[in-house]
């Protein structure tokens, strides 16, 4: 969890930041604050308050979550959503210390965010996990740093139990959804949807924080993340998402989620 707006010592002490990002740009409809991946330690969160609205994902371990007073069990997967205002703690349970990944955030419309609970899939787990990974742990970013950076909040916002109180977003990508799925070169896919390949890229920007570009390799590591699934082999999964070379299948599952085809697979 992130530092709070509050005036008890002991808040600070209960967790260990691995990864801290401030962000502060608008994307996806939000306004994005920070990124951060805690460890907690063995201390008890008080119940505080933010000014901004935040994301709490369960990555490992375990605890008790309370939101607005309701205290719920929080395991790997559990996704809180914890509108600005209302008052949040953290008290653990078992043997294992919770690891959090937490998005503050606002949203760009008058629209306010409301309370919400949600349980990741494993696939979407192992999905952010890579994601993370290519994510600096601190210090000043680079324009290449963004691109994961926004593919995690695109991922979290996308499951997020009241991401429905955003306005419409990502319109002109549900229109080449489908487009992006073909082999077809980048600039004739545009050209096909009606766009000028670069406009196309701003717009997909403006709308999801991520271009062209980027937007099919996530879809093409969904199809893939599925072939892995349900493929016999890492070869037959390769020709499944459209890739000719399972050599340079390999290297691209990679670079998109740090771990091999064969890692993930095993791992799932």
């Amino acid at each position: 969890m992130p530092t709070f707006a509050s005036t008890n010592p002991t808040l600070m002490l209960a967790w260990s930041p691995i990864l801290i990002q401030k962000i502060e740009i608008h994307a996806l409809g939000f306004v994005l604050q920070k990124l951060q991946l805690n460890r907690h330690r063995e201390t008890e969160v008080s119940p505080h308050v933010h000014d901004h609205a935040q994301l709490i994902l369960y990555l490992s371990g375990e605890g008790m979550q309370s939101v607005g007073g309701r205290r719920r069990m929080a395991r790997t997967g559990d996704l809180f959503v914890i509108p600005s205002g209302i008052s949040h703690g953290f008290a653990l349970q078992g043997r294992s210390r919770p690891l959090c990944l937490v998005l503050d955030y606002e949203l760009e419309s008058t629209g306010r965010v409301r309370a919400g609970h949600r349980r990741l899939p494993s696939a979407r787990l192992n999905e952010l996990h890579g994601l993370v990974s290519r994510v600096p742990a601190k210090g000043r970013l680079t324009l290449a740093d963004y691109s994961a950076i926004l593919a995690v909040v695109a991922l979290l916002l996308e499951q997020s139990p009241s991401a429905a109180a955003a306005p419409p977003v990502q319109t002109t990508f549900e229109k080449v959804r489908e487009l992006l799925r073909t082999p077809a070169p980048l600039a004739r896919l545009a050209r096909t949807a009606g766009y000028h390949p670069d406009h196309l890229t701003r717009k997909l920007k403006r709308e999801s924080g991520l271009g062209l570009r980027a937007l099919r390799d996530r879809l093409r590591l969904e199809d893939a993340q599925t072939a892995l699934r349900n493929a016999p082999n890492v070869a037959d999964a390769a020709i499944r998402s459209g890739f000719d070379d399972p050599n340079y299948f390999a290297r691209w599952f990679r670079r998109q989620t740090g771990q091999t085809p064969s890692s993930w697979r095993n791992g799932r």
